[in-house]
């Protein structure tokens, strides 16, 4: 057995993902969108819808391009699967799975890679695609996070405008008493 480290070591089968697969989600507009003035709940809104076409354009990288090599071969003979799980809120996280799902998580890939029945010339595609499914789950995480955050701000917003709407329509129908 042979010992790289993980930047020395080469992939074959798996092509992580490049900075041109993110360049159609315009990543760099978000972050500018972001950090402003947010003037009333109209915005709010505006980052919310944004963050969700973000979510499910790296929802799409995941499951196409991350998935769709994770579950050719030489991937697909071993005893671990890498598998798309869609949460309750509609967001979908990579999750190493056991081929009957019957158990979940990053310490099956642990022992996947500690397994000496695992080819030595995989050990640098896992690392990889273990790298990828980590970054891209942080990534949809973030923006699923702040998008909600916005939507929760526009509702704080809108209450907001509601009460202060209320006093000076208050304020206005008691001048109008008065004179």
């Amino acid at each position: 057995m042979t010992h790289t480290s993980p930047a020395a070591a080469t992939q074959s089968a798996f092509q992580p993902l490049q900075q041109s697969a993110f360049l159609t989600l315009e990543h760099a507009a978000f972050l500018k969108g972001l950090l402003k003035p947010f003037k009333g709940k109209g915005d709010l809104m505006d980052l919310a819808h944004l963050c969700q076409e973000l979510k499910a354009g790296l929802a799409q990288l995941s499951v196409h391009q991350v998935l769709g090599q994770a579950e050719r071969y030489p991937f697909s003979l071993l005893p671990i699967r890498m598998t798309r799980q869609s949460t309750g809120a509609g967001t979908v996280f990579l999750r190493w799975s056991m081929a009957d799902r019957t158990r979940m998580g990053a310490q099956l890939w642990a022992q996947l890679l500690g397994d000496s029945r695992t080819p030595d010339r995989l050990l640098p595609d896992l690392y990889a695609m273990e790298v990828q499914r980590i970054a891209l789950n942080m990534q949809i995480s973030l923006i699923h996070t702040i998008g909600r955050q916005a939507c929760l701000c526009a509702e704080k917003m809108a209450r907001a405008e509601a009460t202060y709407r209320l006093r000076i329509n208050t304020s206005n129908t008691n001048h109008t008493k008065e004179a």
